[in-house]
Order: structure tokens, then C-alpha cells, then sequence
């Protein structure tokens, strides 16, 4: 199930979607296809709530995009989001043809970056709050990175400085057996992964 808005505003594309589809990694699908859409995401809210019984997905993004791009953009937005959350769909196939490059990684960490785990015990959930350099493509590498250590994004909060450009997100997680793990390995392990193309750069 899917249900999938977008409207324009100037060079903006407001987007909101609601989904069944909560398994591991459902945002990172969602921002892969932001990014290989040439979008860029400047703020947005994800969330997961229970409604007779069933839980859902539920986010709303507000996208950057080229001028002239926009009106294509929007469109094959919602499209790709269709085929994203079909019950017959395939990621990999869909990333197949997608035909995506990496985007510059070590730029987005150049500048004082900030990465600060923080158990919340009352919610059970790990914060990890991220500042950095925004750019096209962050979203999509962090949440890869999350993705591949089985971490469940519950909800977040993404926000662009609209002074100095830096991108403030907080992301609320769990790890696949519901536990937080600020003060775990796990914590150190992803830090470095995030953190990698820097290491690798300066060598």
C-alpha cells in the first residue's frame, strides 16, 4: 500500500508518503531515489505509527531540484515511488536501472563534523544527530550505511541551515533486535564507516 502526494513550490517539490512497507531500510530506498532523480532533500519528517493494527511508514520531504528539471522530476517521482513499493517490485532490479554514481562523499565531511550517539531510555531508541556539510547524496550514503548494519530507522528529523548550508539531522534508531546501542561498538563501528572516505582521502 501506497499512498503518494507531491506538489510544487517554485523550486521546490513537496512530497508525503504513507506506506505499509516498514522493514529495514525503507528509507534508504526512498532517499536512493531522491538522489538518483538529481533532488536533493532540504528538510523533512519520518515517522512510523500504528493505526488498527498495522504500522506504517509515514514521511514528508520538502526536495530541492533544478529548475529545469522540476516538472520531470516530479513526475518520475511518483512513478519510481509506485514501482518502489509494489508488492512485485525488486530493489535491485530498480537500482539496476537507475545506473547511479557515488556521490562525493569525503566533501560532505571536510568541515567539523559532527557525529553524537545518545541513548534515550525512556524511548528506547538510540539518537544519532548528524551535522555536517549538506549536499546531494548524504542522506543516501548515511542511510546505506545504517541499512547495512541492520539499524531501524523509527523516525527523524532532517533540517538544512538556510544560513551556513550545513545540514542538522537527528535520527532515531534501533538495532534489529529493538535495542539501543550508543555505548556499544556498533556506535564506534558506523562512526567509522560514515567517516571512511576522509580517513581514505587523507592517506
Amino acid at each position: 500500500m501506497l499512498e503518494f502526494q507531491y506538489k510544487r513550490e517554485k523550486n521546490n517539490i513537496l512530497i508525503s508518503l504513507k506506506t505499509d512497507s516498514t522493514q529495514f531500510g525503507t528509507f534508504h530506498r526512498i532517499a536512493t531515489i531522491i538522489y538518483a532523480l538529481k533532488l536533493d532533500i532540504l528538510s523533512g519528517e519520518l515517522g512510523t505509527k500504528r493505526e488498527n493494527g498495522n504500522e506504517y511508514t509515514v514521511d514528508s520531504f520538502i526536495l530541492q531540484a533544478d529548475e529545469n528539471n522540476l516538472t520531470q522530476a516530479a513526475f518520475q517521482l511518483g512513478v519510481m515511488m509506485d514501482s518502489l513499493f509494489s508488492k512485485n517490485a525488486k530493489f535491485e532490479e530498480i537500482l539496476s536501472k537507475l545506473q547511479i554514481q557515488e556521490p562525493a562523499v569525503a566533501t560532505f565531511f571536510k568541515e567539523n563534523p559532527e557525529f553524537i550517539f545518545t541513548d534515550l531510555s525512556e524511548k528506547g531508541e538510540t539518537c544519532l544527530y548528524l551535522e555536517s556539510s549538506s549536499g546531494r547524496g548524504l542522506l543516501y550514503y548515511v542511510s546505506r550505511i545504517l541499512m547495512e548494519n541492520k539499524i531501524d530507522i523509527v523516525s527523524a528529523t532532517i533540517e538544512t541551515d538556510p544560513k551556513t548550508g550545513r545540514a542538522k539531522d537527528s535520527f532515531y534508531l534501533r538495532t534489529a533486535d529493538g535495542e539501543m546501542f550508543a555505548s556499544s561498538p556498533l556506535a564506534e563501528k558506523i562512526r567509522n564507516q560514515i567517516l571512511a572516505p576522509i580517513k581514505t582521502a587523507s592517506n
